[in-house]
């Protein structure tokens, strides 16, 4: 009875949210309280990489903890620049340096007696060496804060884990950086991809859309059973900030905001999708990971307790779908022929992956 009791809060709170879409918390960095931290650097440039700029999370408001989407009340790149320029001013001879994020969302969870807050950030660093700019490093920090209310700090969060980057980006020494040619100027060529991206390694999202990957001779792969690694030959150090990788034969996708531990999984791709045949759930990063796009399947990823399930997560929106059982049937209840083959099935991992490509050839003619 908890259980399902649990499922159905989810789905009210779901429904819910996907009737308020269109609203937004709002959230600011700018404080007066604010003061010059003692970083050795200023920043010139912010960037926003992000795959998904539609929103930066959830929050929970009034009595049935009803999900809104949170937004900031400037543009990222402002809200981040006039920040930057407050903790890290351009006084006293420092170095210049630019930023791009990559990734950034806030969440909340509702317990018995409290709430906590939940704020992810993961950035690049860039250094413009003889005119030419480079990604010399890649960071990514999270936190969490309790409290009756959290809704209100948020920016608090987003600025400690920022704070984090770039501290950690401080203490990396010369030899430990990395020389990745950056370009600003990019646009998307193609929004779907039907291959396996060529070898290499992708920063970002976007460098796997226009196939700009940097060389993987510098790093290792690494397989710990199907939990897959990046290892950065020179620095001897984990690259677990990256969008993934390709071997020339499967791609390589970061599923650390799904799920409990950083990582890659191999992925097969679907018709411009990518397939992850498991992922080993954090429940509370499903959640805000679908909640960010109105997802009803929020409700089936919260269910599985941090089980292992199916997902595809599209390679130009970044919109992830959790394969359910529950999902699958709703999916293609649009297809009796499909639905029929699928629940006279064994809903294996296997068999959804084979259902989903005769869907998806139908659809799509793909």
């Amino acid at each position: 009875m908890n259980k399902l009791f649990g499922l159905f809060f989810v789905v009210v709170s779901t429904v819910a949210f996907s009737q308020n879409k269109t609203e937004f918390h709002k959230v600011s960095l700018k404080d007066k309280k604010d003061k010059a931290v003692g970083f050795n650097f200023y920043v010139e440039n912010v960037y926003d990489g992000r795959q998904f700029k539609e929103n930066i999370g959830t929050v929970q408001k009034g009595g049935f903890n009803r999900k809104v989407l949170a937004n900031f009340e400037k543009s990222l790149p402002v809200e981040f620049f006039d920040y930057l320029a407050v903790i890290c001013p351009s006084d006293g001879g420092k170095s210049k340096i630019s930023i791009r994020i990559n990734d950034l969302y806030v969440s909340e969870l509702t317990r018995a007696m409290s709430e906590t807050g939940y704020a992810t950030v993961a950035i690049d660093v860039i250094e413009t060496k003889d005119t030419v700019d480079y990604v010399v490093g890649s960071y990514s920090a999270s936190t969490e804060s309790n409290g009756m209310d959290v809704t209100g700090t948020h920016d608090e969060r987003l600025k400690t884990v920022l704070q984090e980057c770039l501290t950690n980006y401080m203490k990396t020494s010369e030899k430990d950086k990395t020389a990745n040619l950056y370009d600003n100027n990019i646009s998307i060529k193609n929004k779907s991809i039907a291959d396996v991206p060529s070898r290499g390694v992708y920063i970002n999202y976007a460098d796997v859309l226009n196939d700009k990957p940097i060389s993987i001779a510098d790093y290792e792969i690494t397989n710990k059973k199907d939990r897959f690694y990046l290892l950065n030959k020179l620095s001897r150090s984990e690259e677990s900030n990256y969008y993934g990788f390709s071997d020339g034969q499967d791609f390589y996708i970061n599923v650390s905001k799904y799920a409990s531990v950083k990582y890659y999984a191999k992925t097969e791709i679907i018709s411009g999708k990518y397939y992850i045949e498991n992922v080993i759930y954090n429940s509370n990063n499903a959640i805000a990971m679908g909640a960010m796009f109105g997802l009803i399947g929020v409700a089936i990823a919260a269910s599985t307790s941090d089980g292992s399930i199916p997902m595809l997560i599209d390679s130009y929106t970044g919109q992830p779908s959790f394969l359910s059982n529950s999902e699958m049937k709703v999916m293609l209840s649009t297809h009796p022929e499909l639905l029929k083959e699928f629940r006279d099935g064994n809903k294996s991992s296997l068999a959804k992956k084979e259902i989903l490509k005769k869907y998806y050839q139908q659809t799509l003619g793909q």
